[in-house]
């Protein structure tokens, strides 16, 4: 998938300096720091290196572990919106690369400057974006109706990238989405069943829903986490829980559940 159109990727910068100093954000997790990288096509470009913190390197593995295949899946179904939508309404996905740097595992990805946060995977969806989060709410529509029902993409953040002259380069570029699906098979991002059914208690259809056909969507849904821009992670020992069939439902910090705040972004 990374020679997908529809990846943004460190082509063939397969090297980086890490800049400890200069940390651009920081969650409840993780640490995103500034890096250049260091030959390749991406030589002395901005790069982004996020590493977990030494007190959640638990969920670091399972992480890492399903990375690549949510990017692969958010790509997988951005080539197939891109043939379809306006110029400026295509997607890229970020599929960055594992780097060992010292002892520690860092995520290396291309810059993004001036973050959006658009969704969550806990329901919550931006009422702020205009036009761009509702390109964003029905990207992830139109997942789950291509999927079956069995899954959507989610948790999207990143830019719009307007090209004022010329509308064809103008497109969003997307980092750290998260699938969420019936099997629970996507990390410690994937809420599962409920991730999905809460996605669409909050989801409106709008302008751009069902361009290309009707797009299927669930009948009754409930919200089952608490609403926040925070991307929510469960371990997955306790993923039996994300199942409709289950009735429990979440607070912050109780359950399993674990929130990444990352509204201090700026990448």
């Amino acid at each position: 998938m990374s020679s997908s159109s529809a990846a943004r990727t460190n082509l063939t910068s397969n090297s980086v300096r890490l800049h400890r100093d200069e940390v651009l954000g920081e969650g409840n997790f993780r640490t995103a720091y500034a890096g250049t990288y260091i030959g390749g096509n991406r030589n002395n470009q901005e790069a982004v290196c996020k590493s977990f913190k030494i007190q959640y390197r638990g969920l670091e593995s399972d992480f890492f572990a399903s990375d690549f295949d949510v990017a692969d899946k958010a790509i997988q179904y951005a080539e197939e919106w891109n043939e379809f939508v306006d110029s400026d309404e295509t997607i890229l996905i970020t599929r960055g690369s594992i780097h060992t740097i010292g002892a520690r595992r860092y995520l290396v990805e291309p810059m993004i400057r001036n973050f959006t946060k658009f969704t969550s995977n806990n329901g919550w969806i931006s009422d702020e974006e205009g036009w761009c989060g509702e390109a964003m709410e029905a990207f992830t529509h139109y997942t789950y109706h291509r999927s079956g029902g069995n899954l959507i993409v989610c948790d999207l953040q990143g830019r719009h990238k307007n090209n004022r002259y010329d509308k064809s380069k103008s497109r969003f570029e997307l980092t750290d989405v998260a699938v969420c699906s019936r099997r629970c098979s996507y990390g410690p991002t994937d809420l599962g069943e409920k991730g999905i059914d809460s996605f669409f208690n909050s989801h409106v259809c709008n302008q751009f829903c069902s361009v290309n056909g009707h797009w299927a969507r669930p009948k009754r849904t409930r919200q089952w986490f608490p609403v926040s821009s925070s991307t929510s992670m469960m371990r997955s020992s306790q993923a039996h829980l994300l199942n409709l069939t289950n009735r429990s439902t979440f607070v912050p910090g109780v359950g399993g559940i674990l929130e990444e705040e990352d509204s201090d972004y700026d990448y």
